[in-house]
């Protein structure tokens, strides 16, 4: 066995009284800020002495996956988009132990979370009668296993298994014993599901003897959140393998093969502080707001093959056409150096900003456009689903947001701690839903509007578009957070629930902490936000905090 033989009651010695070489070792991973590494040290007990509770004392490795945080990059993953990812101290941590048999057991520390047994054996048997991984998830017999019970950590552990099974291939790993535990707090948007599955397919493979290098860490992990019915890109897993500790990484990850060599690495600058911002609120659509927010997801899904076969309408070169397979490659820059002689808004210009499906059949050609509707407004009530979608809202935040995140990245380097700021809430404006005053929130697409941002030479990234994923709540944080001092705040996610970010100069994060859970302690934000509940002191205290970027995800070995 690889990795540390320590048993259960050797990690729980170390950690209840850790001496300085223990102390060193958990330094390297979350830093020297007290109150961190007293939650983090709080968690690994817990999940240390269930093991211990419920298996006995035995040899045991511990595996973690911190949570994630985007500061600027929203909704552009799936289309290969910059973002600017930093890990979250909150964790999920997976302490394992090998067994010789096939039998799998897994246990959480949340009550809530019933024990997971299953024979892997079973599982492998079933992989190897598929060509590949897409074709077990979707075959009848697993979506039937999955629809049972949907939502249930089974699920994620099964897909984790599964995954790290699939990707040793012909090898047959062996069974494990495993208590789960977790502190990130749950529909945050702080990627509490990847989080486990992260930890769980580098348990598995680790353990089974299987080297996993960032990329397939990555993929696997995606992979076995889809097992579940998720239809997440890769940048929730991106964010917990490839920073270190301490660092801001910039990247763009393609829907296809992508080289992790690519991204670009920054220390998070100390000047400056990232607030965490829990809205304690979940992401509940119904009615006009459940179609809104669909409407501009699926013209979003459409938006890089619309941009193609308008640029080959327009007779744009053929190669630079061909050659556009994401978000980057619309940028201002990639015009430039294609040597189209056209503009982005010219571009958008073409692009209609609201269409009937029916005249999108007629003007585009899109193969795939009946199955994309009734995968977004399947679950859309046939009377409330809409009549027109908007197409240039979505794509011009898109194009926006990618640069944006791009230079969010150039600004941090620079120092240009303001330009940074700003561009955070930019972005958000165009998924902000009301005014700091509480009246309704408009972006202004239309070819008048586009005609004056092009006769006024407006730089691409200062135009917000209009994707509008955002909340009354989620915008009340954010204006809280600004009022108060911070240089920008924004949603971080997909949205409409979840968490704000806000970026401060390391002075201020007090004054805007303060300000912010004097928000979420206010009667108001009670009754919009909690339907008249008020939050406990201690949710008012956890919902407003410094982030702490982490070590990425790995093995903890004392």
């Amino acid at each position: 066995m690889t990795g540390t033989a320590l048993t259960a009651s050797d990690w729980a010695t170390r950690l209840n009284s850790p001496d300085g070489g223990v102390l060193r070792k958990l330094h390297a991973v979350y830093g020297t800020d007290a109150d961190v590494l007293g939650g983090r040290l709080a968690l690994l007990r817990a999940v240390v002495e269930k093991f211990l509770e419920r298996f006995g004392d035995r040899p045991l490795r511990l595996f973690r996956s911190p949570g994630r945080i985007n500061l600027r990059g929203m909704h552009v993953d799936t289309h290969g988009g910059y973002l600017n990812l930093m890990t979250h101290q909150r964790e999920s941590v997976a302490a394992v132990a090998p067994e010789k048999g096939p039998l799998c057991t897994f246990a959480n520390t949340d009550p809530r979370f019933p024990d997971v047994t299953f024979d892997i054996r079973e599982h492998a048997n079933l992989l190897r009668s598929y060509p590949d991984w897409r074709s077990f998830i979707m075959a009848a017999d697993e979506r039937a296993r999955v629809c049972e019970h949907p939502g249930h950590w089974k699920n994620y552990v099964v897909g984790a298994v599964c995954r790290a099974q699939y990707h040793a291939r012909d090898r047959s790993l062996p069974g494990m014993t495993a208590v789960v535990g977790g502190d990130i707090p749950l529909g945050a948007a702080l990627s509490s599901s990847a989080a486990l599955c992260v930890s769980l397919v580098l348990a598995v493979c680790r353990c089974g003897g299987c080297a996993l290098e960032d990329t397939a860490l990555i993929t696997a992990a995606r992979d076995a959140e889809w097992y579940t019915g998720s239809r997440c890109g890769l940048s929730d897993q991106a964010a917990m393998v490839l920073p270190a500790r301490g660092e801001l990484v910039n990247v763009s990850i393609g829907t296809g093969t992508w080289d992790a060599s690519a991204v670009r690495r920054m220390a998070f600058p100390d000047a400056l502080r990232i607030l965490v911002i829990n809205s304690y609120t979940e992401r509940s659509l119904s009615g006009p707001a459940l179609v809104e927010y669909t409407r501009n997801r699926f013209a979003y899904s459409l938006a890089i093959e619309i941009v193609r076969q308008e640029m080959r309408a327009k007779g744009l070169p053929g190669p630079y056409v061909s050659g556009l397979d994401g978000l980057p490659r619309l940028s201002p820059d990639a015009f430039a150096e294609a040597g189209t002689g056209y503009r982005i808004f010219d571009l958008l210009r073409r692009i209609p900003e609201t269409i009937t499906m029916a005249d999108l059949r007629a003007r585009y050609d899109l193969p795939g456009l009946d199955d994309a509707y009734e995968q977004y407004f399947g679950a859309v009530p046939e009377a409330l689903r809409p009549a027109t979608i908007g197409l240039r809202g979505p794509l011009l935040f898109g194009i926006a947001e990618s640069e944006r995140a791009r230079l969010f990245f150039a600004a941090l380097a620079a120092g240009e701690y303001e330009r940074a700021g700003t561009l955070m809430n930019i972005g958000h404006d165009g998924d902000r839903r009301v005014c700091a005053d509480g009246t309704p929130y408009c972006n202004d697409v239309s070819d008048a509007a586009l005609d004056a941002l092009a006769a006024s030479c407006t730089p691409i990234e200062c135009c917000p578009g209009a994707y509008g994923a955002s909340s009354p709540v989620l915008d009340a944080l954010v204006d809280a957070a600004t009022q108060a001092g911070a240089l920008g705040a924004s949603l971080t996610g997909a949205g409409i629930a979840g968490s704000v970010l806000a970026l401060c100069r390391a002075e201020d994060a007090d004054r805007v902490t303060a300000a912010v859970r004097e928000r979420l302690a206010s009667p108001e934000y009670a009754r919009v936000a909690r339907g008249g509940v008020p939050l406990s002191h201690q949710e008012i205290a956890d919902g407003c905090i410094v982030n702490c970027a982490t070590a990425r995800a790995g093995e903890l070995t004392l």
